[in-house]
């Protein structure tokens, strides 16, 4: 039996290799590609979705429809890095997603990964040099960080101003939580250069296992939110909750705008006895014992998780900006 699954799963390979792709992606650093196994993957899940799920959901355009908008929902939901150009560039993969993952052909999913990560970078470094410039906080401007309403922004030097104006608004911020002494405007500075430091170093050790786990569950949610994708180390971390290997807060936690935001408080476990944490309340800062708070804005997701896991016992405090608040607001801890 197992030597006939082998043997199944090497034809499945031969056959994803020997496709056609549907974007020849750049052989140049920093693009990523899917692997073979990614490919035979994909190949399963869409056959177990479309004819062992529930559902038994076809792989068609309707669900390519939800499958993409699940994508780009994922990466850039705040519409804060991709242009308006690049989603009109991706409508051509609109309607053939799910069908691509039948053929194990991953490639649109990819490209629109690798130029989102990029557009990431891009407004990052960005962000960085602005850190030093002068702003005028005298001056009134209207900025706005979640922008999932609003059209996608249309030109370069706009998303230039949109984070012109976030630095501004983070700094902004983080002046209005400061002490009041001389020294304090340098302070921001440096840890805001610190924070756009570490978001662009995290950013550039994106994977391709860690697209494929995005792309993976743009689909799984297009068919059913309580199906999910695990890589091996997303596995892995599952596996650890639910041995009570380690524990962590008990709450589901999902990236928003470079933040971990609350998007589930699990029955039963420690911040739901606390009653301490609601859904979307966002967490900026963790600490383990009596040590230093870590700003955690715009820390990989995994990254943060490992910070506030632990072995049963371990005291973490988190500091919190409760639902519906400004980042100005006082964190409570």
């Amino acid at each position: 039996m197992f030597k006939n699954i082998v043997i199944g799963l090497a034809l499945i390979s031969v056959v994803a290799c020997g496709s056609k792709p549907r974007v020849q992606l750049e052989e140049l650093e920093g693009v990523l590609k899917p692997s073979a196994q990614h490919e035979v993957i994909a190949i399963e899940v869409a056959g177990l979705l479309e004819n062992y799920s529930y559902k038994k959901v076809p792989m068609n355009d309707s669900l390519s429809n939800i499958v993409f908008d699940n994508l780009l929902k994922s990466m850039d939901l705040g519409r804060n890095y991709l242009l308006q150009s690049d989603i009109d560039e991706f409508q051509k993969y609109k309607n053939t997603i799910s069908q691509d993952f039948k053929k194990g052909d991953l490639t649109s999913p990819f490209h629109i990964f690798n130029v989102y990560s990029n557009r990431y970078l891009q407004c990052m470094e960005y962000a960085l040099t602005q850190v030093d410039a002068n702003h005028d906080f005298e001056s009134k401007e209207d900025y706005i960080i979640f922008r999932e309403k609003l059209p996608y922004i249309k030109t370069e030097e706009e998303l230039k101003d949109q984070w012109r104006k976030r630095v501004k608004y983070d700094l902004l911020n983080l002046r209005l939580s400061s002490t009041g002494k001389e020294d304090d405007a340098e302070k921001q500075k440096e840890t805001l250069r610190k924070r756009y430091k570490n978001i662009i170093s995290q950013a550039k050790k994106t994977n391709a296992n860690d697209a494929f786990q995005l792309i993976m569950s743009s689909l799984t949610d297009a068919v059913d939110p309580h199906t999910t994708y695990y890589n091996p180390s997303f596995a892995q971390a599952f596996n650890e909750g639910m041995s009570n290997t380690f524990e962590g807060i008990g709450a589901r936690l999902q990236m928003e705008n470079e933040m971990v935001t609350i998007k589930e408080v699990i029955a039963g476990g420690p911040a739901f006895r606390d009653k301490s944490l609601r859904v979307d309340d966002r967490i900026i800062g963790v600490a383990q014992g009596n040590g230093d708070f870590d700003d955690v804005i715009g820390w990989r997701l995994d990254a943060a998780v490992a910070k506030i896991k632990g072995p049963k016992g371990t005291v973490v405090r988190l500091k919190i900006i409760p639902a519906g608040q400004e980042l100005s607001a006082q964190p409570k801890i």
